[in-house]
């Protein structure tokens, strides 16, 4: 920026101090002059000082006479005074007449009257110099042009009246009429000296434009253009022809306007990075300062018409010094140069109307010459911006070769296969990558075999559909095509392409690169994700996917066979055998299935023995013939193992997609509960799913259950109760009591685990039931510690399925360590016809947590068969009798006998006892007479939420 204005001050201070002075100059110059005037005793050519004379309009020429004669005064009425007279008294005392020529250059004239007096002051001829049909001669000079001719030994008095509202600028200048024919004949040669440089200029501009297309040299063409249409106008009979007193103002304006116009366009051609909004306001200030000045050149207007071209050369080149291009800075000063003279040419054109100004250098010479000086630093400004454009544009040339040498050792180099071919598939270029790719020994060789691309392609029409894809996008990215090699060999490539035209043609140019490994892992995945690892078929994951599609396509007319295949006595196998005879087992069965399949539908395996087959190209009729297939094929089917034979069978469900209007995965539940009651039936039987078999709603209420047992694993839906038990025999010394368990239903109903625990023995949920229970109960325990202290015993549920169950005894194990529940407060139930199932289990179990304190108690005591061998082999610390027994204490000696003889063998052992199911007191009083030690039911306390647990 500091360069900038430094620039700026050496090249704008010179300029703006020129124009000052000039302005000055000639702005003290312009004053008015009279004289008396006596031909024989003038040079050939003089400047007339003339005072003017004030008068009212309404005075004639007498009284103008009158008062120059000093006969008269001159009337006092300044308010009227709107003409003004120039008297010339021409004298002639030679013997021969003499010819002169009054001449007044202004530049625009002014209306005038013209009186020509004999020496006695009578009228010789009136001229009206200001309408269009006046009777002066063409003269090829501007401005007024009065020939008058003198007798010889007369006088003549010539009158100028001049219409005006103040002192007008009105010089006459007296030449004889050879200086008059000389200096025409001079104005001729120099105006056509100026017409000719600037016509050969206009020409030069206008036809190097053409070939160049360069906005500057068009702008100084329309410069030049205008300059001549300036100097013609003034000449006459031009200026005549254009009544050119009544519009030379406007004339001149509009002319300037187009002119300075011209020359801002011309800077903006030469400074690019001039901004719009500075353009903007160099385009709209020339017609601001010409329009706003376009008044007579007289008084204050004429100085300030002086200033309009240097000012607005100085805006231009304030702005040139601002964004000048810093590689270049000759030309900023050139322009400024430039400028300078048209300026100085500004000024000469103004002034050489008034000879005065300038005595010691001819104005119109000197206008001349500034003007075409100037012309020709603009242009060699173009000259200075072309040659900088042209380095500029070589520098680029160079820098683009170095570029593409690169880009051609890239194109040689690069690991891709990279060509150009026509649309119909010619090749024109390839690099060497790309013989390697399709094996060819060179690129002569491989441009001489292939005559067409689509030989790159395994199928050809994959190139058309390129083409295609490529006519329309312009461009295709990352298309993975299979093609094939010189020697037939198949292969994987990824092919990015585009179009592009050169000389009116339309080529393709590509890059190929080899992705075999990538595509083939690519399928291996792929297939890995469908297909079941082990038998090679498609897997529950593609299963569901086809399924949903044909479930969503059934409106097409075709009806949609779903089969459930659970394999039976296939744990056989895995038990006795080892999961790799299963795994060989499903694999033989998967094969055997598929064989007998065919093509009539889609196998997959659903997990462990399950498969599914989809058909949807077959009847329900046609369907069900297949699946007694695939149960025989199955049936008939014999496994080897290590002298091992098996034989399995097979269980199907079908269903009937289309008939039950099922999605997916309801389709799914709906066949696999019909291979539920498959195998209810006896196995090895095909079940077709119908909606209304109670068998089948049973097996949906069991599922229900489960998903009811799920949603309240979750903490939605179980709740905690707990029930008292009373010592009958000894002094109350603390709260026990047993832990309830019972699930909220939608309706708010509550369901007792009589309902629900068989559903979840049979799916495996006893497990995590009893986690969640245990869970819970121990958080109530630690979030109460004023109930833990008063608790003897708290009584937890345990199913044998949980006690087998290594991870419960983990978790059991971790939360006795994490919580401050004593080991000797918790008394686990164990229920008496699971405990013989899981005997050695729970033993196991038993031992591990009564060392460390907890006790343990056997529920529903005498309800089965091996009640008294499982209180002899398990180490439980507590029998509660079963309320079967109680219920009939008062009415059945027989029960009474029982709990008698319970009592005894716990005394035996010594292990407490505990009634469960009392309902009233007298049943309460002979349990005590009995010698059984708690007692528990609704006679003592009923089950109650433990959230609102009160002490009994």
């Amino acid at each position: 920026m500091m360069n900038t204005l430094r620039c700026y001050r050496r090249l704008a201070t010179p300029f703006a101090l020129f124009s000052v002075i000039l302005t000055l100059y000639v702005s003290l110059s312009l004053r008015p002059a009279h004289a008396a005037i006596n031909i024989t005793e003038q040079p050939q050519s003089t400047l007339l000082n003339i005072s003017p004379i004030s008068a009212p309009a309404y005075l004639g020429y007498q009284d103008i006479l009158a008062i120059t004669q000093q006969q008269a005064a001159v009337p006092d009425a300044a308010s009227s005074l709107t003409r003004y007279w120039y008297v010339v008294a021409l004298n002639n005392s030679t013997a021969e007449p003499q010819t002169v020529y009054i001449s007044n250059p202004r530049l625009i004239p002014l209306p005038t009257s013209i009186y020509l007096l004999d020496n006695k002051d009578r009228i010789i001829n009136v001229i009206n110099y200001g309408t269009g049909d006046y009777e002066l001669p063409y003269s090829f000079i501007p401005g007024l042009t009065l020939p008058v001719t003198v007798s010889a030994s007369n006088a003549v008095t010539v009158m100028f009246s001049v219409e005006a509202a103040a002192i007008p600028y009105f010089p006459l200048q007296l030449r004889s009429a050879a200086v008059f024919t000389s200096d025409v004949q001079k104005r001729l040669v120099l105006h056509s000296v100026v017409a000719g440089g600037l016509i050969v200029l206009l020409i030069y501009f206008a036809l190097s434009h053409l070939y160049q297309q360069t906005g500057a040299r068009f702008w100084l063409a329309c410069s030049c253009l205008i300059l001549l249409a300036l100097l013609g106008s003034l000449q006459e009979p031009i200026a005549r022809w254009f009544e050119f007193m009544q519009f030379g103002h406007y004339i001149l304006a509009a002319l300037g306007v187009v002119f300075l116009l011209s020359m801002g366009k011309f800077t903006h051609s030469l400074f690019s990075r001039i901004p719009w909004w500075l353009r903007l306001l160099n385009l709209l200030l020339p017609a601001g300062i010409l329009l706003a000045l376009a008044s007579p050149l007289t008084g204050v207007p004429a100085f300030l018409n002086l200033l309009c071209v240097p000012a607005y050369g100085a805006f231009q080149i304030t702005i040139c010094a601002l964004y000048q291009d810093r590689r270049n800075r000759s030309l900023n000063r050139l322009l400024a140069v430039a400028w300078l003279l048209l300026s100085l040419t500004w000024a000469l054109f103004l002034t050489q109307y008034n000879p005065g100004l300038l005595p010691l250098v001819p104005a119109p010479v000197s206008a001349a010459a500034a003007l075409l000086s100037g012309m020709c630093a603009l242009a060699l400004c173009v000259l200075l911006a072309e040659r900088d454009l042209s380095r500029q544009q070589i520098h680029t040339q160079a820098r683009t070769i170095d570029d593409l040498n690169v880009f051609y050792d890239l194109f040689r180099n690069s690991a891709e296969g990279l060509y150009t071919s026509t649309l119909d598939g010619s090749l024109i270029t390839i690099n060497p990558a790309m013989c390697t790719l399709f094996g060819y020994a060179d690129e002569p060789t491989m441009l001489r075999e292939v005559s067409d691309t689509a030989l790159f392609y395994a199928d050809p029409n994959q190139r058309d559909i390129l083409v295609g894809e490529l006519l329309e996008n312009k461009t295709v990215m990352g298309r993975e095509v299979k093609g094939r090699k010189a020697d037939g060999t198949e292969f994987w490539f990824s092919i990015s392409c585009q179009l592009h035209k050169d000389k009116g043609s339309t080529y393709l140019s590509g890059s190929i690169f080899d992705i075999t490994a990538k595509k083939m892992s690519e399928i291996n995945l792929t297939y890995m994700a469908t297909h079941d690892s082990l038998t090679g078929i498609y897997n529950r994951r593609e299963f569901e996917s086809a399924l949903t599609d044909a479930v969503t396509n059934q409106a097409s007319g075709h009806t949609v066979i779903l089969l459930y295949l659970d394999l039976d006595r296939f744990k056989a196998v895995n038990d006795t055998c080892g999961h790799k005879a299963g795994d060989k087992l499903i694999k033989e069965l998967a094969q055997q299935i598929r064989d007998t399949l065919g093509d009539r539908g889609m196998l997959a395996r659903l997990g462990g023995d399950e498969f599914g087959v989809l058909m949807t190209s077959q009847t329900q009729e046609s369907a069900y013939i297949i699946a007694m297939k695939l149960v025989e094929a199955v049936r008939s089917y014999r496994f080897f193992w290590e002298n091992h034979i098996f034989n399995v069978g097979v269980s199907i469900g079908l269903l009937n997609v289309t008939e039950h209007h099922s999605d997916a995965d309801q389709a799914l539940f709906l066949a696999d509960a019909a291979c539920y009651l498959a195998k209810q039936q006896g196995r090895d039987q095909v079940y077709c799913y119908q909606r209304h078999d109670e068998r089948l709603q049973q097996y949906e209420q069991e599922l229900d259950w489960v998903q009811l047992l799920n949603k309240a694993l979750q903490g939605e839906g179980f709740e905690l109760f707990y029930q008292h038990y009373r010592p009958l025999n000894w002094e109350h010394q603390g709260d026990c009591f047993e832990i309830l368990l019972r699930l909220r239903l939608s309706d708010g109903t509550l369901a007792e685990p009589a309902d629900f625990m068989p559903t979840a023995e049979r799916y495996n949920v006893t497990a995590r039931i009893d986690r969640y229970v245990i869970q819970q109960t121990f958080n109530w325990l630690q979030d109460n510690p004023q109930y833990l202290a008063q608790v003897k015993c708290c009584n937890i549920n345990l199913n044998g399925q949980s006690l087998a169950d290594l991870d419960l005894r983990r978790f059991l194990l971790s939360l006795f360590e994490r919580s401050v529940v004593p080991y000797d407060k918790i008394w686990f139930d164990i229920c008496e016809t699971t405990a013989a199932a899981h005997k050695q289990q729970i033993q196991d179990f038993i031992q591990t947590f009564a060392a460390l304190g907890c006790h343990f108690a056997l529920d529903n005591f005498g309800s089965g068969f091996s009640s008294y061998g499982c209180m002899k082999e398990l180490p439980v610390h507590c029998i509660k009798i079963d309320g079967s027994f109680v219920k009939g204490l008062l009415d059945n000696p027989l029960d009474s006998a029982i709990i008698s003889s319970f009592k005894d063998i716990a005394q035996a052992r010594d292990i407490i006892t505990v009634a469960e199911c009392v309902e009233d007191e007298s049943t309460l009083t002979q349990l005590g007479k009995l010698g059984i030690d708690y007692a528990q039911g609704n006679a003592v306390a009923p089950p109650a939420a433990l959230k609102d647990y009160t002490p009994l």
